[in-house]
């Protein structure tokens, strides 16, 4: 009977111990993807900001992604801590073997493409950015759908309504920039 006593203690100090560790595989896949996806949109988003003769209202939007997807980098990275993803588990996760299939985040822009816009002179970039940022934002939007369908943590599932919106909202933006690039 005392065992049984002592097993109650043991459970709540260790749900206690972890406030935010209500999370399920699909919290974590997420997590992974998302902040990838991010750091690429954010990646673009800077070449064009280091590039002259780009369309200001790309370059606006560019800054607008960054400064809405860094913090959301921060945000989610810290989640991972959080749920003991610690990096090293998620480095090897993320390496060539076997991650074809898996780990093709929706939306993500190649090498090559990358390269393209790189190379890309403001005026061709401009169309460029639009065009894969377009279809990225809609690979992210995929995602949190599928997140808020299958995820478990209130603050990731509140992100993906978060990104769902503010990204929806993007992409009208910027096809209708594109119409007029």
């Amino acid at each position: 009977n005392g065992a049984g006593g002592s097993h109650d203690g043991h459970d709540a100090t260790s749900t206690s111990s972890k406030p935010s560790a209500q999370f399920n595989d699909a919290d974590v896949t997420y997590a992974e993807g998302m902040i990838l996806h991010h750091q690429q949109a954010v990646e673009m988003s800077d070449i064009i900001l280091d590039k002259s003769g780009v369309n200001p209202d790309v370059v606006e939007m560019a800054k607008q992604i960054k400064k809405a997807q860094g913090p959301e980098i921060k945000e989610m990275q810290t989640w991972l801590k959080d749920w003991g993803q610690d990096d090293s588990g998620h480095k090897g996760h993320g390496g060539d073997s076997g991650s074809g299939d898996e780990m093709s985040h929706d939306g993500m822009v190649s090498p090559e493409d990358i390269k393209k816009l790189k190379a890309a002179d403001g005026e061709q970039a401009s169309t460029l950015f639009l065009d894969q940022m377009i279809e990225h934002h809609q690979g992210a939007v995929k995602m949190a759908k599928d997140h808020r369908r299958d995820g478990e943590n209130p603050d990731a599932v509140e992100l993906s309504k978060n990104v769902i919106s503010d990204q929806n909202a993007e992409i009208k933006e910027m096809r209708t920039m594109r119409t007029s690039l």
